[in-house]
Order: structure tokens, then C-alpha cells, then sequence
């Protein structure tokens, strides 16, 4: 049940190695065998990167790592290797950032299938990545507070691992890890020593886009394994990730192999991309804590005056607890979005309860104090029902506009043949509104706008709303 490869240490495949939640536990291979690869980049060598080796201090010696610099390591996951360009991506994201060391670990020898063998094989990178991280603090003389691994899929476990060995073995811990879209399958509900968990670095945060259960091919882990877990547009069915095989393929300039991949495993590559996009983008990020993504997307904690709201990705820092955090992401690049709370109150004038309810679809576009416009954001993803009375609420992503101060707002009516309740054979279909209101959540501005003395919308006419219009002094605008 134990076998030894020193000198990274021991590892055993019983309990809690194996279990109901990891039937099928296996040594990791040789370490020659896996024979993991070390690149150091640097802002001056990032076309002849140097090469480290474990237990070759002379490598260290003549390396170009600066010890006043931090360090950040990157690791691939299952099927992956160093060199795929979303690894090479965030190195020269981060090397645009800032001055620092960047080490990819390549793994190939071990990310290959069986997947059962690659996740086993984790547990050596991780002790052998944790041995070269202690010769590296102690020749360099590196602090360990400057050190910080980002890891996908299985890379984030193998981050962890870095983590457990570098604090257990060498007595040095690790600053943060980043974890990816940490995998779920041998890793769900395992033990924290299994798996990436907070006390594997002083801070760790993970990226949850993938939570989809893995009978329906979801590839990431749903439980919370950080300080901080982001969990963008509830962590799993990330938008434009169903729009097809053709698309995948356009997106990867043609390429059938890897266009198949990304349709395949879209949700869960979106972890990295949300992720490089955050190195440099002048895009807030924002992420709310909350209880549930429902809560979330029905505006129940869209606050972050009297809560601390975490930056999505690299510009996290830690708060005084452990959170589970919700953010919204456009369907294609830039990801990051602002976020929008609209309420809507639907009028009960006389004319309006005359008219009765209606069957469709609100439609706006937000435009800011400098004049921009956000693209259209439909208040519901499909046609409902609107009572005279009623009030709607609703979280949505939007473009980046600044304070919001009017909006274009569109009643979308469609007639189906099958639903009785859009049909209008006397009148012309509309809807009835008293007002809208929008809180920004990146500005913390709130702003209520209202209609023309008519309170109509005309089906498919586009209606200026301002402050202008509401005349009811609850209407009034609130800026906070």
C-alpha cells in the first residue's frame, strides 16, 4: 500500500486515497518517468526561457530569478502540456503586468490517459514541484510570501500538493494558489488532504465554471475548495459555450481537432480564459457574495457597500472569511461585464387594468452620463407574463457605460398561433410601465426612470425612459 520515491517521499493508495468517491486509487509512475519539466520566463528571456532541475542548485545559481520579484508557477492539466498557448498566455500576461518569475511545469510524461494514472501522478509533480520551490527560497533566498501557483483542472490539485509537501516537507508555505476549474472526478468529496483546500497556501481562491455533474460532462469540482470560490454565471453553462460545433472550430481559426475540444470542454477552459483576461483588464471584476445564484440573479445581494466584494481572478485579495462568490460574464471576449439591477413596476392605471396583462419581452439598453450604450439585455430569457401591478427584479450583465442616466427600453411582442394569450385582434399590443429602475453594481449608482404621461409601450418601439418623466416623488433619482 506504500511506495517510496525518494526523495519526494512516500505515497500511499489506501484511505483516504480510495474510497467511494475515488474507487480506483494507483501509485503515481516513476518520477523519470513523468519527468516534469521547469522553464523559467522572465521579462528578459521570454523567447530562450532558462531550464531549473531539481537538485541541480547550479541551475538556480545561474538562473535570471530576481528573489525581489514574485514567483508564479503555472500548471497544465489532464491531456495538456507547458506548451499549449493558454499556458504561454498567462506568462506573458503576467510578464506584461509586472516584473516577475514565471515557471511553467510541463508535465506531459504524466497528463496523459489513463485519466485514473494522471491522477495519481499529481501527487509526485507536486511533491517533486514542492522540492525544486524550497531549493529555489533557499539559494535565492526568494521569500515564500512572493510565491503563487496557478493550476487548471487537474493542476489545481497538483497546486495543492505543491502547497501540502512545500509546508510538511521544507517547513516554507506557500503564499497562494489559484485553482482553475479544479476537476471533479477522484477529487469531489474526497478529504481536504486529497484535494486542493484552504490550508494548502495562506490564500487560495478558485475558479468554478464547470460544475455541471460529471454523468452530463461537467469536468470541474461544485464544492467550495478556497478562501474564496468564484463561481461565474453560477459555475456552470457558460454563455456562448452552446453555440455549436462550426463556432468552436471558427474560434480555433479552423482547426476541426481543437475546435472539437472547445466545444467539448468549453465551460471549463472558459476558467483560464476569465482568468487571463483578468491579469491587465481595466475592467472592475466584481463578485458578490451570496448564498445562492438564484439570490444572486434576483438582486437579494447586490450590496457591496456594507459586504466586502472580492476582484474576480489575479486582483483578489483575501477578506475575513470563507465565501462562496457570484459574478456575470459576456458570451465572448472582453468577458467582463457591469453589472445591472433593473426593476421594473408594471402600471395599474385604469387604462392598464383595462387592457389587461400582457405576454412578451422588455428589452433595454442602458446608457450612461457619457453618453455610451450598453447592447441590448432582455429583463427575461424567454417571452412571460406581465400583470398590471406586478414588479420585476433582475440582475444582468451589460457593457461598461459608468453611472447609468437613461435607458432605450423596447416591448417585444411575438403572436403564437399555439398561446391564446398573445393574441390581439381588436388592439394594438403594449404594455403598461411606471417606472424602471437600475443599480449599478460596479458604481453603486441607482438611478429611477419613468415613462412619458402616456406610461405605453407600442410591441417593437423603442421609449426613451429619464428622470425627467417621474413626477411621483418616490421616483425620484437616488445616488448613493
Amino acid at each position: 500500500m506504500w511506495r517510496c520515491y525518494e526523495p519526494f517521499g512516500c505515497f500511499y493508495i489506501g484511505a483516504p486515497w480510495s474510497g467511494e468517491n475515488r474507487p480506483v486509487s494507483t501509485f503515481p509512475a516513476r518520477p523519470d518517468s513523468i519527468n516534469p519539466r521547469y522553464t523559467l520566463y522572465t521579462r528578459e528571456q521570454t523567447e530562450n526561457p532558462h531550464e531549473l532541475k531539481i537538485d541541480s542548485l547550479e541551475t538556480i545559481r545561474k538562473s535570471p530569478l530576481n528573489e525581489k520579484k514574485n514567483l508564479y508557477l503555472i500548471i497544465h492539466g489532464f491531456l495538456d502540456n507547458g506548451d499549449k498557448t493558454w499556458v504561454l498566455r498567462v506568462m506573458k500576461e503576467l510578464l506584461l503586468r509586472e516584473d516577475c518569475n514565471v515557471v511553467i511545469v510541463n508535465w506531459l510524461g504524466g497528463a496523459g490517459p489513463p485519466y485514473t494514472q494522471a491522477v495519481a501522478n499529481t501527487r509526485l509533480v507536486g511533491a517533486m514541484t514542492a522540492r525544486l520551490v524550497a531549493q529555489l527560497i533557499d539559494v535565492t533566498k526568494l521569500p515564500p510570501s512572493k510565491t503563487h501557483c496557478i493550476g487548471h483542472s487537474l493542476g489545481a490539485h497538483t497546486c495543492g500538493y505543491v502547497g501540502y509537501n512545500l509546508r510538511n516537507r521544507y517547513a516554507y508555505t506557500l503564499a497562494r494558489i489559484t485553482g482553475l476549474d479544479p476537476a471533479e472526478p477522484h477529487f469531489s468529496n474526497t478529504s481536504p488532504m486529497v484535494r486542493l483546500d484552504p490550508t494548502d497556501a495562506t490564500f487560495v481562491t478558485a475558479i468554478h465554471t464547470d460544475c455541471n455533474l460529471f454523468i452530463s460532462g461537467g469536468l470541474g469540482i461544485t464544492q467550495p475548495v478556497g478562501h474564496i470560490d468564484f463561481y461565474p454565471n453560477s459555475g456552470r453553462n457558460q454563455p456562448g459555450c452552446n453555440e455549436g460545433v462550426l463556432n468552436s472550430i471558427t474560434l480555433e481559426r479552423g482547426s476541426f481537432f481543437r475546435g472539437i475540444k472547445r466545444f467539448l470542454g468549453c465551460n471549463h477552459i472558459r476558467s483560464y480564459e476569465y482568468f487571463i483576461e483578468s491579469i491587465n483588464s481595466p475592467c472592475p471584476f466584481l463578485a458578490v457574495p451570496c448564498r445562492s445564484w438564484d439570490k444572486f440573479q434576483e438582486g437579494g445581494c447586490f450590496d457591496c457597500v456594507n459586504q466586502y466584494c472580492p476582484r474576480f481572478g489575479l486582483d483578489a485579495q483575501p477578506g475575513n472569511y470563507h465565501a462562496s462568490v457570484y459574478l456575470m460574464t459576456g458570451r465572448d471576449k472582453p468577458f467582463c461585464k457591469a453589472h445591472y439591477k433593473l426593476t421594473i413596476n408594471i402600471s395599474q392605471t385604469n387604462e392598464s387594468l383595462l387592457h389587461g396583462g400582457e405576454v412578451g419581452m422588455f428589452v433595454v439598453r442602458v446608457i450612461g452620463v457619457n453618453g455610451k450604450k450598453t447592447e441590448r439585455m432582455q429583463l427575461s430569457p424567454a417571452s412571460k407574463y406581465y400583470e398590471p401591478g406586478s414588479t420585476h427584479t433582475i440582475v444582468l450583465p451589460g457593457d461598461v457605460v459608468g453611472r447609468p442616466h437613461t435607458v432605450e427600453i423596447t416591448w417585444e411582442y411575438q403572436t403564437s398561433v399555439f398561446n391564446p394569450l398573445t393574441w390581439r385582434l381588436l388592439h394594438t399590443p403594449r404594455a403598461y410601465i411606471d417606472a424602471l429602475t437600475i443599480k449599478n453594481l460596479e458604481t453603486d449608482h441607482e438611478v429611477t426612470l419613468c415613462p412619458d404621461e402616456t406610461k405605453t409601450l407600442i410591441a417593437n418601439q423603442p421609449k426613451i425612459l429619464t428622470t425627467e418623466n417621474c413626477r411621483n416623488t418616490e421616483h425620484n433619482t437616488i445616488s448613493t
